[in-house]
C-alpha cells in the first residue's frame, strides 16, 4: 500500500494513521535541510460517518476508498502523500510548496474534486468537506504542532461559506478561551453558582410593568449575562438538565413571590428554555413542584422556547410541550432564528405568545415598508391567538409606534436593564402600586 517513504519523486500515495506520523516527520527533516516550505491540508469529509449509520460500514468503506483515490489522483502531485487519520478525516501533505497561494489552490481543487455525487446503493450522497491549511515552517516546526494548527483551521473553515481556512494564531487563542469558558461554566452549573437577575416587561396598552424575565448572570461572563442555551449545553454534558430547570424555576418563582408580598407587584415571570430541554420527560413534574412550592398560579409562568426547529423533528419534545400547556403554564415562541416556514407548524403547537426582536427593523416611522411588515406580523400573530412581546426596542418613540401597530408587550433595555431582585423592588415596587 505504501511507497518507500524516501522516494519523494514517486506518485502520490496513501498511508494509515500509524505510518503517517513517522512519514511526516521524515518530510519535515528533509524540508529543514533544504529550507523549502511544506503544507498540510486537513480535510474533514463530512459524509462517511453518516453513510456508515444509514447504509452500513461496507458502503462507507467504498466511499472512503473513492475519496482517497480521488485526492491522490486529482489533487496531489508526485512526492505528496495522504494520511487517513480517521473515518472522515484526511491529511494531504504537500511535500514542497512555493507559498500559501499554492496550498490554497490545492485546497480549492480538493473541494471541487469532492463536490461530486457518491453513490450509496441507488442514492446520490454529497460530501460536505471543510479544509484547514497549515504551513511549515511559518506556523509550526514539528509534526504535532503542524497537524494541530491544520485541525484548528479546519474547525474555523466549517464556519465559513467557502469551507477553507488558513491557520490564524488568533483562532487558537479564541478556541482556548472558549474551551476554558465551557469548562468553567460546567463547574458553575454543577455548583449551582449562577445568579438570577430580572428585566421588566411592559404592557404597551396600559404603560406599566406587568412582568419580568429571569435572566442568568455569571460573573465570569464579559457582560455578566449569559445565554440560556450555553448553560443548558453545559448541563447536558453533566446530565443535570432537570436539576438546572428546577434551580432556575424555584429561584425565579421565589423572587417573583417576594415582589408581590414586599412591593405589591403581582407579576408574571418569564423563563427561557431551549427546546432540547423538553426531551426530558420529568420536566413537567419539575415545573409542577416548583409552582406548588411557591404557591404560584400556573398562568403567571411563561416559558419562552428557543431553538424551535428541534420541536419539528422531536415528537417527545412536542408531547412535553402539550403537557406543560395542560397544567396551565403559558408558552412563548422565543426564537430569533426561526424561519417563517417553521411558523406554519409551530402555530399548531400550544403557544400563546410570540417574542419579536425588532432591533433589525430600525425606525418603523422612517421606513413605511418596515412598518407594514411589522403590522402584518403582529396582525398574523393575533389571528392565530398569539400575543406579541417586542424586544430590541430602542426608545419611547419606537415603543409608541409598536403600540400603534397593535403590539401587546415590550421588554427593552432603555426602559429597564436586568437587575438583582432587591434593585428590582426598589426601582419598580411602590411606584407601580
Amino acid at each position: 500500500m505504501t511507497e518507500p517513504p524516501s522516494a519523494e519523486a514517486t506518485k502520490p500515495f496513501a498511508v494509515d494513521l500509524h505510518e503517517f506520523a513517522d512519514l511526516l516527520r521524515q518530510r519535515l527533516v528533509a524540508r529543514q535541510a533544504d529550507g523549502n516550505p511544506l503544507a498540510i491540508l486537513l480535510i474533514e469529509c463530512g459524509v462517511i460517518g453518516r453513510i456508515d449509520s444509514v447504509w452500513g460500514y461496507h458502503v462507507g468503506d467504498a466511499v472512503r476508498q473513492r475519496v482517497v483515490s480521488m485526492l491522490c489522483s486529482d489533487v496531489l502531485r508526485p512526492g505528496d502523500f495522504l494520511g487517513e487519520l480517521g473515518r472522515d478525516e484526511f491529511a494531504c501533505v504537500l511535500s514542497t510548496v512555493d507559498g500559501p497561494t499554492v496550498a490554497l489552490l490545492a485546497a480549492n481543487k480538493s473541494l471541487r474534486t469532492l463536490n461530486v455525487p457518491f453513490w450509496a446503493g441507488d442514492e446520490e450522497v454529497y460530501a460536505n468537506p471543510a479544509i484547514g491549511i497549515a504551513l511549515h515552517p511559518q506556523q509550526a516546526s514539528d509534526a504535532d504542532g503542524l497537524l494541530q494548527r491544520a485541525r484548528s483551521a479546519c474547525t474555523q473553515a466549517r464556519k465559513l461559506p467557502g469551507c477553507v481556512a488558513n491557520y490564524e494564531a488568533d483562532q487558537d487563542l479564541a478556541d482556548e478561551t472558549r474551551l476554558l469558558v465551557e469548562n468553567r461554566l460546567r463547574t458553575a452549573v454543577a455548583e449551582n453558582s449562577l445568579e438570577l437577575v430580572f428585566q421588566p416587561q411592559y404592557d404597551l396598552r396600559l404603560g406599566q410593568v406587568m412582568g419580568a424575565e429571569a435572566l442568568l448572570r455569571w460573573p465570569q461572563a464579559e457582560s455578566g449575562l449569559i445565554e440560556m442555551e450555553q448553560v443548558f449545553a453545559a448541563a447536558e454534558t453533566l446530565d443535570q438538565v432537570s436539576d438546572l430547570v428546577s434551580s432556575v424555576l424555584n429561584r425565579a418563582l421565589r423572587n417573583v413571590s417576594e415582589f408581590r408580598y414586599s412591593a405589591g407587584l403581582d407579576l408574571r415571570i418569564g423563563v427561557r428554555l431551549p427546546a432540547s430541554a423538553l426531551r426530558h420527560p420529568e420536566l413537567v413534574d419539575v415545573i409542577q413542584r416548583s409552582l406548588g412550592t411557591w404557591s404560584r398560579r400556573p398562568g403567571t409562568l411563561i416559558l419562552g422556547i428557543s431553538q424551535t426547529s428541534a420541536l419539528l423533528a422531536d415528537s417527545s419534545a412536542r408531547e412535553t410541550l402539550v403537557k406543560i400547556k395542560e397544567i396551565g403554564v403559558k408558552l412563548a415562541i422565543d426564537d430569533p432564528t426561526m424561519r417563517i416556514a417553521s411558523l406554519f407548524r409551530l402555530v399548531e403547537l400550544p403557544f400563546q405568545e410570540l417574542r419579536l426582536d425588532v432591533s433589525a427593523a430600525g425606525d418603523p416611522e422612517s421606513a413605511p415598508k418596515t412598518e407594514r411588515i411589522l403590522r402584518a406580523i403582529v396582525e398574523l400573530a393575533h389571528q392565530v391567538r398569539l400575543s406579541v412581546l417586542a424586544t430590541g426596542v430602542t426608545d419611547d418613540a419606537a415603543a409608541g409606534r409598536l403600540k400603534a401597530l397593535g403590539c401587546d408587550f415590550m421588554q427593552a433595555e432603555f426602559r429597564g436593564p436586568a437587575v438583582e431582585p432587591k434593585a428590582f423592588v426598589e426601582r419598580y415596587g411602590f411606584s407601580e402600586d
